[in-house]
C-alpha cells in the first residue's frame, strides 16, 4: 500500500521506524524534570501507569517495563508491523507488564484503559495532522491523572526556518521515484544534493541548508522516510504547542533536555536577563527559542502545577538519586556548554565523584557521605547543574553494588532479560538496549560488546578475550569497521578488535557493574 492511501492517512507505513530507545521517556527522568522545576514527582514504589503514544517498534516501552516491574506500560501505534514487532520482543524477553495496542489515536478512547501517570510522545506531534493532534489532546484530557506528566517532542521554530524547504524538496523528488519509502527518499536526497551543489539562490542564501542536504545521504533511510515523507509535517512555535496542550489542562513544566532548564548555561547574561524579565512563561520560552535558534523541543507538561514552595522542592530533590554517566575517570570539574567553558567548585566536584564512584546515591546520601551539610542549597544547585551538562544522570534508585572490580576475570549477567538481550545481540550482530533497573533506563550495547560479555560469562579469560571475540566474529562473517568501512587486513582487524575489547574491559564493564547490570563472578 502506498504512503498516501487507505488506513495509513499519509503516514509512512511501508518501512518501519528506526529501533531506538529514548531515555527521556523514563519515569525516573521525567520525575527529575518535575522535581527540578517545582512539581511533585509521581510515586514509583507502588503501581503506576505509563503510555507511549506512537511507540514505533516498542523498544522504549519494553525496556522501561523491564526496568520498572511495578509499573504498567502501554505502547500505542496504528502500524500493525510496529505492534507485532514490539509484542514479539516482549514475548521473547518474558516481559509481562508491557501492553501494545494497534489503534489510531482517534480510536484510543474506545479502548478500556486505566488513567495514566505518564503520557509520552516522542517524534510524533510534528508528523500528525491537526485532527489527530486534537485526538491526542482529548485523550490526555480524559485519561491523564491530576498531577500527571506529559512528554511531547516536536520540530521547533525558528530553528527550522532556513531548512524547512528541504522537506518539501524531498517530498516532491520522492514522488518521482519508484520503490518503497526508504528507496524513494534515498534517491530524493541525492537529487537534492545535486541541486545544492550548484550553490545558487536558496542554497547560496542558506549555507546551513546546503550542509544539511549533504548530511542526508549519510542518514539511515528508514529515519529519513519517517522524518520527511509523511503527508503531515509541521514545525511549531513553542507558544502554539503550549496553547494546544492547554486544551488538555496542561501547564508547561520544563524541558527533558535538562540543559534547557538552565539559561545561564546556554546564553550570555544579558540574554538570560532578557528572557527572565518576560511577563509570562509562554513568552519566556518563545524568547529563549529565538535567542538559541531552537529546532527541536522536548517539552514536559504537568496537569495542574502546584508551584511548590522552596522547602518542598528541596525535600523532593534531597530524595532524588544520581549516578555517574560513565567511567569514574571521565568525571571532571570542567565542561563546555553553549556559552563557553564552565567550572564547578573543585572540592565539591571531588566529593561528588568519590561519593558516586561505587554506585548511585540520593542527594541526602551524598550530603551524608561528603559531610557537606553547611551549604545544602549550593550542593543542590551544583547537582542540578551537573545533571544538566551530563556530568551526572538522574536515576531511579540508590544502589551500591558489592564486589566492584576494575577488571574482573569473569562476570555474571544479573538479569535474565539482559542475558536474552545480549544473546540476541550476539546472534543478530545488532545493537541492543540492556535494562538497568537501578538507573531506570536502557543502555545501548553494540554487537561486539554483546559477544565479549557472553564470552566473559562463559569463562573465557580476559587475556584470551580478544582472540575469542575475533574468532566468533569471523565465524559469523562479520568484520570490524574503521572510519565506517570494514577492515579487510586480518592483522589490522585483530589490532582494532583488541583496541575495542580493551576499552570495553576498562571502561564499559566497570560502569555496567556500578549500574548493577553485571557483577564479578
Amino acid at each position: 500500500m502506498s504512503a498516501g492511501a487507505g488506513w495509513s492517512q499519509g503516514y509512512v507505513t511501508d518501512v518501519s521506524y528506526t529501533n531506538s530507545f529514548f531515555r527521556e521517556l523514563s519515569p525516573a527522568w521525567l520525575n527529575h524534570v518535575a522535581m527540578a522545576n517545582g512539581a511533585h514527582p509521581r510515586l514509583l514504589d507502588e503501581g503506576f501507569n505509563h503510555i507511549d503514544l506512537g511507540c514505533g517498534l516498542g523498544q522504549s516501552v519494553n525496556v522501561l517495563a523491564a526496568c520498572f516491574p511495578r509499573g504498567n506500560f502501554y505502547g500505542v501505534d496504528f502500524n500493525p508491523a510496529h505492534i507485532d514487532t514490539a509484542q514479539h520482543l516482549s514475548r521473547q524477553l518474558g516481559i509481562d507488564n508491557a501492553h501494545f495496542i494497534e489503534r489510531a489515536f482517534e480510536e484510543l478512547l474506545e479502548v478500556d484503559l486505566p488513567d495514566f501517570d505518564f503520557v509520552t510522545l516522542h517524534g510524533i506531534y510534528s508528523w500528525i495532522g491537526e485532527e489527530t493532534r486534537a485526538a491526542v489532546q482529548r485523550f490526555i484530557y480524559k485519561k491523564l491523572k491530576p498531577g500527571g506528566i506529559v512528554y511531547n517532542s516536536y520540530n521547533c521554530l525558528p530553528g527550522w526556518t532556513n531548512e524547512a524547504p528541504i522537506r518539501r524538496l524531498l517530498l516532491e523528488f520522492g514522488q518521482t521515484h519508484h520503490g518503497d519509502s526508504a528507496a524513494r527518499v534515498e534517491k530524493a536526497a541525492k537529487d537534492a544534493e545535486e541541486m545544492a551543489a550548484l550553490k545558487l539562490g536558496y542554497f547560496r542564501a542558506n549555507p546551513t541548508a546546503a550542509d544539511q542536504v549533504g548530511k542526508l545521504t549519510k542518514r539511515a533511510t528508514n529515519y529519513l522516510a519517517h522524518e520527511y515523507l509523511n503527508a503531515s509535517w509541521t514545525t511549531f512555535y513553542s507558544a502554539d504547542v503550549a496553547d494546544e496542550m492547554d486544551r488538555a489542562k496542561l501547564t508547561y513544566l520544563g524541558s527533558a533536555t535538562l540543559m534547557e532548564n538552565h539559561l545561564e548555561l546556554m546564553m550570555p547574561d544579558p540574554a538570560v536577563a532578557y528572557c527572565k524579565k518576560q511577563p509570562t512563561d509562554r513568552l519566556r520560552q518563545l524568547a529563549q527559542d529565538f535567542l538559541v535558534g531552537q529546532r527541536f523541543r522536548r517539552d514536559v507538561y504537568v496537569r495542574g502545577h502546584p508551584r511548590l514552595p522552596r522547602g518542598e522542592t528541596s525535600r523532593h530533590l534531597r530524595n532524588a538519586c544520581f549516578a555517574l554517566p560513565g567511567p569514574v575517570e571521565d568525571f571532571t570539574d570542567k565542561t563546555k556548554v553553549p556559552r563557553g567553558e564552565i567550572s564547578f567548585d573543585q572540592k565539591s566536584a571531588q566529593m561528588i565523584r568519590e561519593a558516586l564512584a561505587k554506585g548511585s546515591l540520593s542527594l541526602d546520601q551524598i550530603i551524608e557521605t561528603t559531610g557537606a551539610k553547611k551549604n545544602i542549597q549550593e550542593l543542590e544547585r551544583t547537582v542540578l547543574l551537573m545533571s544538566a551538562v551530563g556530568k551526572l544522570i538522574p536515576v531511579g534508585s540508590a544502589f551500591q553494588p558489592s564486589g566492584l572490580s576494575a577488571k574482573p576475570e569473569r562476570i555474571r549477567i544479573v538479569d535474565n532479560i539482559n542475558r536474552r538481550l545480549i544473546e540476541l545481540g550476539r546472534q543478530t550482530i545488532s545493537r541492543q538496549y540492556l535494562i538497568a533497573p537501578q538507573v531506570g533506563s536502557g543502555l545501548a550495547i553494540d554487537s561486539l560488546d554483546a559477544v565479549a560479555l557472553s564470552l566473559l560469562e562463559e569463562g573465557v579469560p580476559t587475556a584470551k578475550l580478544t582472540a575469542a571475540v575475533g574468532e566468533e566474529l569471523k565465524s559469523r562473517g562479520v568484520r570490524v569497521n574503521k572510519d565506517g568501512a570494514p577492515i579487510t587486513d586480518e592483522k589490522e582487524a585483530a589490532a582494532k578488535t583488541g583496541e575495542i575489547v580493551g576499552r570495553f574491559l576498562t571502561r564499559a564493564v566497570p560502569t555496567l557493574m556500578r549500574y548493577g547490570v553485571v557483577e564479578a563472578a
